[in-house]
């Protein structure tokens, strides 16, 4: 769930509500073991808890570190900025490599559909600051427990105030969109959640067009509350809650977000939404800048707890690392780290080289990127940024010759299966082992054809077997818009 006062989850109460409902905390899973069965207050009582979690300490701010490398994203990245990151975090952000920037949140008053806080919308630069960067600005909606998002969900009367307020105020700051943020929502609304989002995109697209909208989906559907299927016609992204596996009353010690090792976890949490309907291009992972710190009865991985755990932010575990020894769990491929205070505790969170192997089953499922909650909660630390920058960009060579505008393809359309012919510039003829990639309009790599040089300036290749649509062909950074189509 999404924690509203604290780091973990940047949806407000996506703390786990069930797992799979944990977005900021979205999957709450007390053990290996736990039952995919949660009850309607569990996860209330659980959600509810995300807007009370003490907010977690982070380092100072210093001047923006930028890479020396640059290129364009290949995946979409959507983080949270919540309300108790200050504007001048922002500094920190390295804005080339977000594509969307959700500020948490419109707080709703359930009966009425009005808000009973906007924080700082109205007033915070950092909206200015992502548009000048050409980052998609969205404003996050938040509604927890299963009570509260009935009383909306079944008052006409409060969808519609709640949808006219958003609209008022996403013009109001010249933004592009909205993320919903409701968590627990009860079994029994999961026609009038598709009704909400459906009469959302119908009066997004007449008054705003192109909005966007993003969601923040629960880590285990525990209430069958999501019609994904149904939802996908109104939902652009779904930001997946892929943490709070763990979560701070969990029985046991252990990773937030286990890519495996869990009974739930991240790999099967992203596949469920896929084998449900939803599209690829429409799939965001959702992962966690924070971990929890418990209490427990010794030292060893996974130690039963002796309370509740304390959320602590990437940077805070970071730092924690200057007097503390890292271990590394090979069943979660997860960090953690085990220390004794007035008793012992244990720290689990993830770090650089956990989300590698969470951004590797990004790409291996064909999903439409990542997302995280939340930003500023790795302070001025450069490597969360560098490890996107690493896995999410296409370098751009700073000594290469400026890449002409076209080259000559033929035939056009292309259909998949069947050969094709580039022409490149006289100046472009000379190295015959140039990579060659297609890439959809997102900027994604969607396919890698092999090319074989049947003269000096002539190239063949197989089109790729892609659906219908226009693409850009790359060979070597000489670049053309190509058609492809099945007839």
């Amino acid at each position: 769930m999404h924690n509203i006062r604290f780091p973990f989850f940047p949806l407000a109460g996506m703390m786990l509500a069930g797992l799979l409902l944990l977005p900021p905390r979205t999957a709450a899973q007390e053990s290996p073991t736990r039952s995919a069965d949660r009850s309607e207050e569990a996860e209330t009582a659980h959600a509810a808890q995300a807007r009370t979690h003490p907010q977690p300490v982070f380092s100072g701010q210093v001047p923006l570190r930028r890479s020396p490398l640059s290129g364009i994203l290949t995946h979409a990245v959507h983080g949270y900025h919540p309300y108790w990151i200050s504007d001048a975090a922002a500094d920190n952000y390295r804005w080339n490599l977000l594509s969307h920037l959700a500020y948490f949140s419109y707080e709703v008053d359930p009966a009425s559909g009005e808000a009973l806080t906007v924080r700082n919308w109205r007033t915070t630069t950092v909206i200015d600051r992502a548009k000048t960067e050409g980052v998609s600005v969205l404003l996050a909606v938040t509604n927890f427990g299963a009570a509260n998002n009935r009383t909306l969900l079944t008052s006409p009367a409060a969808r519609d105030t709640l949808i006219t307020r958003l609209i008022g105020l996403v013009q109001e700051r010249g933004a592009n969109g909205v993320s919903i943020d409701f968590e627990a929502v009860p079994g029994d609304q999961r026609e009038n959640l598709v009704t909400f989002f459906s009469a959302l995109r119908t009066r997004l697209d007449a008054e705003i067009p192109d909005a966007v909208i993003s969601t923040a989906a629960p880590a285990v559907d525990w209430n069958s509350a999501w019609d994904v299927a149904a939802l996908a016609a109104s939902v652009d992204l779904f930001f997946v809650m892929c943490y709070d596996y763990s979560w701070s009353s969990s029985s046991n010690a252990g990773p937030v977000a286990p890519i495996r090792g869990m009974t739930y976890n991240v790999d099967r949490t992203l596949r469920w939404y896929l084998a449900q309907g939803v599209p690829q291009e429409k799939l965001l992972m959702g992962v966690p800048y924070y971990g929890y710190d418990w209490p427990v009865i010794s030292s060893s991985a996974g130690a039963a707890t002796k309370g509740r755990g304390t959320a602590r932010t990437y940077s805070a575990a970071a730092s924690s690392l200057q007097n503390r020894s890292r271990q590394w769990s090979e069943v979660f491929l997860n960090p953690w780290i085990a220390y004794e205070s007035s008793s012992w505790q244990q720290l689990w969170y993830d770090d650089a080289e956990s989300l590698e192997f969470k951004y590797a089953l990004v790409k291996d499922l064909g999903i439409a990127g990542i997302g995280m909650w939340a930003l500023g909660y790795d302070a001025d630390l450069p490597e969360l940024w560098d490890l996107i920058e690493r896995m999410f960009t296409r370098p751009a060579a700073v000594n290469a010759p400026p890449a002409p505008s076209a080259v000559a393809i033929w035939p056009q359309p292309l259909r998949a299966g069947t050969s094709a012919y580039v022409r490149l510039p006289a100046e472009f003829t000379q190295d015959g082992s140039r990579r060659s990639a297609v890439f959809d309009l997102l900027g994604r790599i969607v396919a890698e054809p092999l090319p074989e040089r049947l003269a000096d300036e002539i190239i063949r290749f197989t089109v790729p077997d892609l659906s219908p649509g226009v693409y850009v062909l790359d060979i070597g950074g000489v670049r053309n818009r190509i058609v492809v189509t099945q007839f």
